[in-house]
């Protein structure tokens, strides 16, 4: 399944494109699971998961949500 990294402002909200006012997100790949999918997004960004994919950085900066097409295509 497809698994993409939605990106999250400070206050948790997902952070959209200035211009398009399209979900920024970055793809993280087909993988086998959400788990896979959430191991690989912190080791990519740096991150600690905290609750239902959600990882966050450090000094509340943010962060991203793990959520596969599907659910990307309901946002």
């Amino acid at each position: 399944m497809m698994f993409l990294a939605v990106y999250l402002n400070s206050g948790g909200g997902i952070v959209r494109h200035a211009e398009t006012q399209g979900v920024m997100n970055m793809q993280l790949g087909e993988l086998e699971s959400k788990e896979l999918a959430i191991d690989k997004a912190c080791d990519h960004f740096n991150c600690t998961h905290v609750l239902n994919g959600v990882i966050v950085k450090g000094n509340h900066t943010g962060g991203f949500m793990i959520i596969d097409s599907q659910e990307f295509a309901e946002l």
